[in-house]
C-alpha cells in the first residue's frame, strides 16, 4: 500500500511489485496447490513484472463489468480454467510453470491476457481455487495497474498530490466485487488520505474525495487520529483480507457505522 509519511509531509512512490515465492519449484502440476500449502516454508520475494504488450493488454481492460456480464462465481470459474490451460500450453512447450524461476514468458502467457476482474477473482481467492503463488501474483499486476495510474499523474514526482489523487480516481473505477473486499476500502482510505495530507503540506486546500461507503469512511478517520505516526501505524504494506490483521486496528475493529450494506464482505 502507498501512503503518506506524514512526519515528513512527503510521500512514498509506488512499491515495487513483490509476488512470494516458495523455497522449491513448482511445476504446472503443482501449480493448483491450495493457499495453506504453498504457504508452508520460508518463502523468497521474487519481482513480477508483465512486459509492456502485457500491461497494455491489461490497462486496456481495468475498467469495470457493467450490467449483462459473467457474474462473479462464473468469472472465477472461466479464470481458473484459463490459467489451467495456460499452464499446460507451458508444459507442452517443454517450459512448465515455475513459480520459483518463471520466466518473463511465463508471467506473459499466464496473465497476460486477464482483465482486472479476472485478476481480483485469483488475488481474493474468490472460490478458494487459488494457490498463494497465483494470489500473490495476482495482487502484484492490481498493484502494477494502479502504480501506473497514479505515476502517470505524477511523471515528474513532484506532485504527490495528484498521484494520490489518481489513485483514488483509479480505485473508483473497479468493479463491484473490488469494492466490496478490505483491501480495496483500506487502499481507498489510504490514498485519500495521503492526497489530503500531500495537499496540506503544501499549503493547499484539498478537495472533498470522501467516500460514501462506510468502511472507507472508518477506515480513513482512524487514519486522521493517527496521522502523525509512522506509516506502519495505518499500513501493512500487503494485501489485507481482515482488518483485524493490521496494525492499525490492533486493539480491535470499530463498529462500523448502522446502515451499512449487508453485501459488504470485508473478509477478502
Amino acid at each position: 500500500m502507498n501512503v503518506m509519511d506524514a512526519s515528513l509531509g512527503a510521500a512514498r512512490q509506488p512499491a515495487t511489485l513483490i509476488a512470494t515465492t516458495p523455497s522449491t519449484s513448482k511445476s504446472a502440476v503443482g501449480a493448483k496447490d491450495t493457499a495453506a500449502d504453498s504457504s508452508n516454508g520460508t518463502r523468497d520475494a521474487a519481482v513480477v513484472t508483465l512486459s509492456e504488450t502485457a500491461q497494455a493488454s491489461l490497462a486496456s481492460q481495468a475498467s469495470p463489468q457493467t450490467a449483462g456480464k459473467k457474474d462473479f462465481a462464473t468469472v472465477a470459474k472461466d479464470t481458473r480454467a484459463a490459467i489451467d490451460a495456460k499452464y499446460a500450453e507451458l508444459a507442452a512447450s517443454g517450459k512448465p510453470m515455475d513459480y520459483m524461476h518463471a520466466t518473463q514468458e511465463s508471467w506473459d502467457t499466464v496473465y497476460g491476457g486477464l482483465d482486472r476482474r479476472a485478476l481480483f477473482a485469483i488475488a481474493s481467492n474468490s472460490d478458494g481455487s487459488f494457490s498463494k503463488d497465483e494470489q500473490d501474483t495476482a495482487q502484484s499486476i492490481m498493484s502494477q495497474q494502479q502504480g501506473q495510474a497514479m505515476m502517470a499523474a505524477d511523471p515528474t514526482g513532484n506532485d504527490h498530490a495528484a498521484r494520490f489523487r489518481a489513485g483514488v480516481a483509479f480505485l473508483e473505477s473497479v468493479s463491484d466485487e473490488e469494492k466490496g473486499s478490505a483491501n480495496w476500502a483500506v487502499q481507498r482510505a489510504a490514498n485519500q488520505f495521503g492526497y489530503e495530507q500531500s495537499m496540506r503540506s503544501s499549503g493547499r486546500e484539498p478537495d472533498d474525495l470522501d467516500s460514501e461507503n462506510p468502511l472507507v469512511a472508518m477506515i480513513k478517520g482512524a487514519m486522521d487520529r493517527l496521522k502523525d505516526k509512522s506509516p506502519e501505524a495505518v499500513a501493512t504494506g500487503g494485501y489485507v483480507k481482515d482488518l483485524k490483521d493490521m496494525p492499525l486496528f490492533r486493539d480491535g475493529v470499530p463498529v462500523v457505522a448502522a446502515g451499512i450494506s449487508p453485501s459488504l464482505d470485508i473478509r477478502a
